[in-house]
């Protein structure tokens, strides 16, 4: 058994240190580099009521803005736990996001909830992303006649330096790989392309639509990224019993 990680997660070191207690084999090569975007943050002075952060890294590299933020205090949201204990320590300031499972679509029906009913009322919306990310809600928001900015703070891009081998791998048990995008999976997939087939997989993701008509993803265990580090590793020894 092997426990392979290839996203960026809060929690890794506390998996980690789990894994060493128990002693399971686990390691992290995180195959997605995330780079900041220049000239992204919205136009000084801009207005707004409602920010939206799709993401850890969207908190991160909209730093620029964050003087702008604390000083109008929007009403914010986000997609995870994870991400709002982030927007707090950063902004000293509380955000919403879905407590069941963390997606956009979930995300975009707690916003559509709170979207101003009466024609010709319309709110100001910062959503803040990445480039190539989901554009769900802010197609919800269009769609509903809100003032929507899209600020694309980071690109994502496959990480070169990244190798994946054969020693990587368990050849005799099941490796589960902990992955949160469909990038970092076919990039996972476009490294081992040459002898993966020959290894047991099992998936961990936060939802199907990140393993949805991948092909050679048999398969996964969705897992809520919520979630602690212990429910994680609970739940792959559960599926070795």
């Amino acid at each position: 058994m092997k426990i392979l990680v290839l996203s960026e997660m809060t929690i890794f070191s506390e998996i980690k240190k789990i894994c060493e207690d128990r002693n399971i084999d686990v390691d992290e090569k995180i195959v997605i580099t995330i780079n900041p975007q220049a000239n992204s943050c919205p136009p000084v002075g801009i207005n707004f009521d409602v920010v939206v952060f799709q993401s850890k890294n969207a908190v991160i590299h909209s730093k620029n803005c964050w003087s702008d933020i604390k000083k109008y205090k929007p009403a914010i949201y986000c997609l995870g736990k994870y991400t709002s204990s982030l927007i707090k320590e950063s902004l000293n300031m509380d955000a919403i996001y879905p407590k069941d499972e963390s997606s956009s679509e979930n995300l975009a029906k707690i916003i559509h909830s709170t979207v101003p009913k009466t024609e010709n009322s319309q709110k100001n919306y910062i959503v803040f992303c990445g480039e190539g990310g989901r554009n769900i809600i802010s197609q919800m928001l269009i769609e509903n006649k809100q003032s929507v900015y899209v600020s694309k703070v980071y690109n994502r891009k496959e990480n070169q330096n990244i190798k994946i081998n054969k020693k990587d791998l368990d050849q005799n048990g099941i490796n589960y790989i902990i992955v949160s995008s469909r990038l970092a999976l076919k990039t996972f997939l476009k490294k081992t392309s040459s002898f993966i087939k020959d290894y047991k997989t099992i998936y961990v993701v936060p939802s199907k639509r990140v393993i949805h008509n991948i092909k050679d993803v048999e398969e996964a265990i969705i897992i809520n990224n919520s979630n602690s580090a212990t429910n994680y590793i609970d739940r792959i020894i559960n599926n070795e019993q």
